[in-house]
């Protein structure tokens, strides 16, 4: 299992685990070792040739690279879908409902209003919200993804 681990190809850094870390491929057997010594094969036909200390900055460049790409690429998609909620002091907008189902009431959740009308009074943070109804009473802190405008 470790040797799995260690020899996949990481999707963000496009090099395996163990090749980030020596520079070289790993060997399961010793001669799986000597044969690639006699074929010369021991690293990448980009490196060969060089002192392992060039070998490991090449390799930790091109990680380093590969990661900044594939944070740029999560950034993008996250991005995409988050959405940007600023709100005033007193504007209305719609709070979320939440509610719960009760037998002996009679009363079932699913059929409730999903969001409720609100004021806004103040914002404490970036996404934290004090709301109040439209009849002046605290309804408390709400946070940004359970209001809409």
């Amino acid at each position: 299992f470790e040797v799995a681990i260690r020899n996949a190809v990481h999707s963000a850094t496009g090099e395996a685990p163990f090749f980030t870390l020596f520079g070289h491929h790993m060997f399961l057997h010793g001669s799986s070792y000597r044969l690639a010594r006699k074929l010369q094969s021991l690293c990448d036909h980009e490196m060969a040739g060089m002192p392992t200390a060039d070998k490991l900055r090449v390799v930790q460049e091109k990680v380093r690279k590969c990661l900044e790409s594939a944070y740029d690429r999560s950034r993008r998609r996250y991005d995409q879908r988050a959405r940007v909620f600023t709100a005033r002091p007193g504007q209305e907008v719609y709070r979320r409902n939440f509610v719960l189902s009760d037998f002996g009431k009679q009363f079932n959740a699913k059929f409730a209003k999903k969001f409720l009308k609100a004021r806004v009074v103040k914002a404490i943070g970036g996404n934290a919200y004090e709301l109040e109804d439209l009849d002046g009473r605290s309804l408390g802190v709400y946070h940004a993804k359970d209001i809409r405008v």
